[in-house]
């Protein structure tokens, strides 16, 4: 129980009433969960630039590549 509840603080798991107790359901699966702990790493830090610019200059070329893909698919569903 205090797992969950610490889970739910960190907003990995809902949960819901059910009777006495409470339904827990996960909020994201694992790369999402995953992506939540990069945002709240990100977050903790004063210099998100020098953070990211780390972060990228330490990608493979391959997943530099991804990243470039998904920023461009990104923008371009904000122009819908």
């Amino acid at each position: 129980m205090t797992i969950l509840t610490r889970l739910h603080l960190k907003g990995a798991v809902a949960r819901e009433r059910a009777g006495r107790s409470f339904a827990w359901t996960p909020i994201a699966d694992e790369a999402g969960l995953a992506a939540l702990r990069m945002r709240r790493v990100l977050d903790a830090e004063a210099d998100r630039q020098a953070v990211l610019a780390s972060f990228v200059t330490a990608l493979s070329a391959d997943d530099e590549r991804l990243l470039r893909d998904l920023l461009a698919q990104a923008d371009g569903d904000g122009d819908q």
